[in-house]
C-alpha cells in the first residue's frame, strides 16, 4: 500500500465528491435545458418546469461545496504545501474553482446583456471542464506518489512539472 500522507479522509473525499457532482449535474441539466430552448426558438416545457429548481440545487450546492474546498485548504492543502507535491495542478484548481464561484456569481448579479452572457460563457465552459481537471490533480497526485514510493519514498533530485520544491 502506497503511503497517502495528504490524502483526504473518505468522509471528506465522499462529501467534497457528492458535492461536485451535485454541482456539475444541476449546472449540466440547467444549461441543456437552455440550449434546447435556444434552439427550438422557443421556451421547452420541460426546460421551464426545471430550470428554476436546478438553479436553486446548484446555488446551494455551490455555497455547500465552497464551504467544503474551505476545509480542503485547512486539511489537504496545508498538509501538502511544504512538501510541493502537485502545488501548480492544486493551486490552479483553487483558482479554477475561485473563478467559477466569480463568474457563477457574475452570472446572477452583472448588469448588461453582453457582460452577462460573456460571463455565462467562462462560468459554463470551465463548470463543464472542472471534471477533467479534478480528475487530472487527483491521478497526477497519485503518479507523483507511486513514483516516490518505488524510489524509496525519497524526493526526486529533480522535480517534474506540477512539482515545486518547498517555499524557502
Amino acid at each position: 500500500m502506497l503511503p497517502r500522507p495528504f490524502r483526504l479522509s473518505r468522509r471528506h473525499r465522499a462529501v467534497l465528491y457528492s458535492l461536485f457532482a451535485l454541482l456539475f449535474t444541476s449546472g449540466l441539466i440547467w444549461w441543456l435545458g437552455d440550449e434546447a430552448a435556444e434552439e427550438a426558438g422557443k421556451p421547452v416545457a420541460w426546460a421551464e418546469l426545471w430550470k428554476p429548481r436546478l438553479m436553486r440545487v446548484h446555488g446551494g450546492a455551490a455555497m455547500a461545496f465552497l464551504v467544503t474546498l474551505g476545509t480542503v485548504l485547512a486539511v489537504h492543502v496545508r498538509r501538502a504545501w511544504p512538501s510541493g507535491t502537485n502545488r501548480i495542478s492544486g493551486t490552479g484548481l483553487i483558482g479554477w474553482f475561485l473563478l467559477q464561484a466569480v463568474t457563477g456569481y457574475g452570472v446572477l448579479y452583472f448588469v448588461g446583456d453582453g457582460l452577462r452572457d460573456w460571463n455565462g460563457q467562462i462560468h459554463v465552459t470551465l463548470g463543464l471542464l472542472a471534471p477533467a481537471a479534478v480528475a487530472g490533480h487527483v491521478l497526477w497526485g497519485k503518479w507523483i506518489m507511486r513514483r516516490r514510493a518505488r524510489s524509496g519514498g525519497s524526493r526526486p533530485a529533480t522535480p517534474h512539472p506540477g512539482e515545486v520544491g518547498p517555499l524557502r
